[in-house]
């Protein structure tokens, strides 16, 4: 079915504009991204969108892709669809979705101890990390190498429209753990026999590279100034160094995590 909206008062508009802020998406269960290559990564893990806004100028030129969607398509004017767009060059399709049933939010839809038996191979845990290009980033990573994503502590919104780019589609498709518990997310994988590797420099550090990797080990990485606390460090099972040519003191979060989780699948997760 499809709908025609000229105004910007219009008050389907001001409920989809409102979503922008994180507790109105927790209340009312929805979320939105924009961009073709996004709807069409929706499109191909199955998922249905509660709706999508698309520009007058492109509603012919993307008609087969909205076919496919299946749901209330309103076209919008030009100036309705800048009040919804946070894009600086946006495509003109603007896709609202209920929360996705691949995203677990551990102590309201999935048990803490549910939740360890429930990630599969190996993973990689995200403690405070709060730029929303890097958890996107991350994530987009493990589904390439077919780990598991939990997020921990004070992670930035998933469901931020900033984190969904970043992920180019990956959050559509990959299981991703929310856990605000560090420790006990921690205490739960150990209690599964799942080995968690804290990724930091300290004196008991093993070399990346030179220690097997077994199926089921977690990395853990932590906030992007201050890394992981000392807390978090003795309740892991072990440490981590990625070794560096030393003409750099550290690594972005995002980058480090990449290359833990190419270690995770050449090793413990074939």
């Amino acid at each position: 079915m499809r709908k025609r909206i000229e105004s910007r008062n219009n008050p389907t508009i001001k409920n989809m504009t409102a979503l922008r802020d994180r507790r109105e998406r927790e209340r009312e269960g929805l979320f939105y991204f924009e961009g073709v290559h996004l709807l069409e990564e929706y499109l191909r893990a199955g998922h249905t969108p509660f709706s999508v806004f698309v520009r007058e100028d492109v509603i012919d030129k993307y008609a087969e892709l909205l076919e496919k969607a299946d749901c209330e398509i309103y076209e919008v004017t030009s100036s309705v669809y800048d009040k919804l767009t946070d894009e600086k060059a946006p495509q003109g399709i603007f896709a609202v979705s209920k929360f996705l049933a691949n995203l677990h939010f551990v102590g309201k839809n999935v048990g803490i101890d549910e939740f360890a038996k429930q990630v599969d191979g190996n993973s990689i845990m995200l403690v405070d990390l709060q730029d929303n290009g890097n958890v996107g980033t991350v994530i987009r990573t493990s589904a390439a190498m077919g780990c598991d994503v939990i997020l921990c502590g004070k992670c930035a919104d998933i469901y931020s429209s900033k984190t969904v780019r970043a992920t180019m589609g990956a959050l559509f498709m990959n299981d991703v753990y929310i856990c605000p518990d560090t420790m006990a997310t921690i205490k739960s994988l150990q209690n599964s026999k799942k080995r968690v590797i804290a990724s930091a420099l300290d004196d008991r550090a093993s070399v990346l590279g030179e220690f097997k990797i077994e199926k089921g080990d977690c990395f853990v990485v932590g906030n992007e100034g201050q890394g992981l606390t000392d807390e978090v460090i003795s309740a892991c099972d072990m440490t981590a160094i990625i070794p560096m040519s030393g003409k750099t003191e550290s690594l972005n979060a995002a980058s480090a995590a990449s290359i833990l989780l190419w270690e995770a699948k050449r090793g413990g997760n074939k």
